[in-house]
């Protein structure tokens, strides 16, 4: 749901990526992506666009940054273990 993105994009802004990560790949059944893309909730929910949308304002918010924030990729941790490759986002308000 839109709730995992909601909460990755409140962690980053507030300092904690390593948080935003884990909201991200929080292991439910409303974080689930099928092999289509879509977000499933449940058997009579098979689709549900805020998730995706949420999903993919999260990853672009946490690259860009947002106004204010110190430098790219605050949504990610600086421990050398990400590799992080982005073009043509614009930074969030």
């Amino acid at each position: 749901g839109w709730d995992y993105p909601m909460s990755a994009m409140a962690a980053a802004r507030m300092g904690m990526p390593e948080r935003a990560i884990e909201a991200l790949l929080m292991n439910r059944r409303t974080n689930t992506y099928l092999s289509n893309g879509h977000n499933f909730q449940n058997n009579h929910l098979r689709i549900y666009l805020p998730g995706n949308g949420g999903l993919l304002t999260a990853i672009a918010m946490m690259c860009t940054g947002w106004d204010g924030s110190e430098n790219n990729l605050p949504g990610f941790p600086h421990n050398g273990q990400w590799n992080v490759k982005w073009e043509g986002l614009q930074r969030m308000p």
